[in-house]
């Protein structure tokens, strides 16, 4: 029969809290709903059900195919296929990223997502709900700029994953700053936690980018804004320019046209990799978290960088404050 009006207030309580936003350092969690008198789930009309409808489930038990059965207020068992049981960030089954296994206990009430209708028979997946509230949270973060206490579960050529809220983010690495100590043995990174700002969320195409850059510019604006002197080696030369590392493992870009207010053509034949340099802070992007530097700035002279870097680097030395920044 139908639930009375108890019953569905003490349901709806415990739908309420177990969807309550997590902190922006949340420790990851399923939803489960657990009661002393767990009241019945509502009656639903099959009819009224359609791909992507978000019901409540009670797991009844595992069916003779293996698949778990639910209770979903329809008169007749739901189906999971056990695949479906949980969002993993590491785990892909067909063309949907994250479904994954889990134990499920009889009696267990999960929000479950359905994936299929056909008479009175309804396939539902709890990976999948989990995945859309999932997102839900994500873009909630992401439209808010905070930051993130990730998981690291993969590393890359060119980046390494992290789990944000049991989703799949990638980390570009120029978007780590690690310390130098640190890039010799990067699989010591596995497990660790690392707090990231987001780049990109587009739940559509199940992408997500994120940076410890712009988290760590973040946390150092105040020594980091226009004018101030850092110091550093020189991590990598390219065309436009030469990457400066900082002692922390923070890059800035030190681009060709400021190493000197004579003309540079190719920034090789003054720096050399692995070079000290004290440069000054010209711009921070708190977009993606870059920094500019130049050299230029700290010259009495044009070209001193060139022909007197010495003298240059000691003068500078002596500097305190900040550094006026001149056209």
């Amino acid at each position: 029969g139908q639930p009375s009006a108890l019953e569905m207030k003490h349901l709806l309580a415990n739908l309420f809290f177990a969807l309550l936003p997590p902190s922006r350092h949340t420790v990851n969690r399923h939803v489960v709903i657990r009661c002393s008198a767990p009241p019945p789930i509502p009656s639903v009309d099959v009819k009224a059900l359609t791909v992507g409808t978000i019901v409540a489930g009670r797991v009844l038990g595992v069916g003779e195919d293996g698949s778990y059965e639910l209770d979903i207020g329809t008169g007749s068992p739901a189906t999971m296929p056990r695949s479906e049981s949980a969002l993993l960030p590491n785990a892909t089954r067909g063309r949907v990223p994250g479904q994954g296994y889990a134990d499920l206990s009889a009696g267990e009430v999960r929000e479950a997502l359905v994936v299929g209708v056909a008479g009175s028979q309804v396939n539902v997946s709890v990976a999948r709900a989990q995945r859309a509230l999932a997102w839900r949270r994500v873009e909630s973060l992401h439209r808010a700029d905070v930051s993130y206490n990730a998981t690291v579960i993969a590393l890359a050529d060119a980046g390494a994953t992290v789990e944000v809220e049991r989703l799949p983010g990638f980390v570009p690495w120029s978007h780590w700053q690690l310390p130098e100590a640190a890039w010799a043995d990067r699989k010591a990174l596995l497990g660790s936690r690392l707090p990231v700002k987001f780049l990109e969320v587009d739940a559509g195409r199940n992408r997500m980018v994120v940076s410890h850059r712009r988290h760590a510019v973040q946390q150092r604006l105040d020594e980091l804004s226009p004018g101030r002197l850092v110091s550093g080696r020189v991590a990598k030369l390219v065309p436009f320019g030469a990457v400066v590392r900082l002692a922390d493992g923070l890059e800035g870009l030190l681009h060709v046209s400021q190493v000197s207010r004579l003309y540079v053509q190719n920034v090789s034949e003054v720096l050399t990799r692995g070079e000290e340099l004290t440069c000054v802070v010209l711009k921070v992007d708190l977009a993606d978290g870059s920094l500019a530097l130049s050299t230029k700035m700290l010259e009495s002279r044009p070209g001193e960088m060139l022909d007197d870097r010495a003298a240059l680097l000691a003068r500078s030395s002596q500097i305190e404050g900040r550094v006026e920044l001149r056209q």
